[in-house]
């Protein structure tokens, strides 16, 4: 059966439990030997097919109880609560990677356990390095500018893959808090790993 093609430009806020920069960016093993994080996405503009998507949120929530490419992880989903019945089925079939293309089939691939896309409550402000999405009372990720241990300053630094499933430029920042507690995932973070970026996939 012919998939539906979809596009999307989105605001992508990453945020994880490893230190900044991230070794998994890398293939590298994470900084504590698991990988838990909370991923925000913004929608400015998009479409599965016939069905138009802008200034809608998403939301993940995941955990790996090693290297990612290594899977056994769990994942929940959501998807903002604003989106009517076919903007939350396109939606809900892109970010399990049901749809192809862009970095969501690599993240579903590696899952053994997945929660399935449910509604909820997802603010999203875009303030690059600031920026922070939280969805209702359940997860949230907030970033800051990463500081030099030394002077205090602000410490600026990119990633630029470009092979990135993801992206091809990473802007870095620290983490003022990552939490998700939905009752299948839990955990608790600040100051480690969270990057910004605006990113354009599509797919199949």
């Amino acid at each position: 059966m012919k998939k539906t093609k979809w596009q999307m430009q989105a605001y992508y806020l990453d945020s994880c439990n490893c230190d900044w920069g991230c070794p998994c960016q890398f293939n590298a093993r994470p900084t504590h030997g698991n990988c838990d994080s909370v991923i925000g996405i913004h929608v400015i503009k998009g479409n599965y097919g016939g069905v138009k998507f802008a200034r809608l949120n998403m939301a993940w929530i995941g955990s790996w109880p090693g290297p990612i490419h290594e899977g056994h992880g769990k994942i929940s989903y959501y998807i903002d609560e604003r989106a009517s019945n076919e903007q939350f089925e396109a939606l809900s079939k892109i970010i399990t990677g049901d749809a192809g293309g862009g970095p969501f089939a690599v993240y579903s691939s590696a899952a053994d356990t997945v929660q399935e896309p449910r509604r909820a409550k997802i603010t999203f402000q875009a303030k690059g390095l600031n920026s922070r999405v939280k969805v209702g009372d359940i997860a949230e990720a907030w970033l800051e500018p990463m500081r030099n241990p030394v002077t205090g300053k602000i410490h600026r630094a990119i990633i630029e893959l470009p092979e990135g499933f993801e992206t091809t430029r990473m802007d870095l920042s620290s983490t003022k808090a990552i939490v998700a507690n939905d009752g299948f995932l839990q955990f608790n973070y600040s100051s480690t790993y969270g990057s910004f970026q605006e990113v354009n996939w599509k797919g199949p």
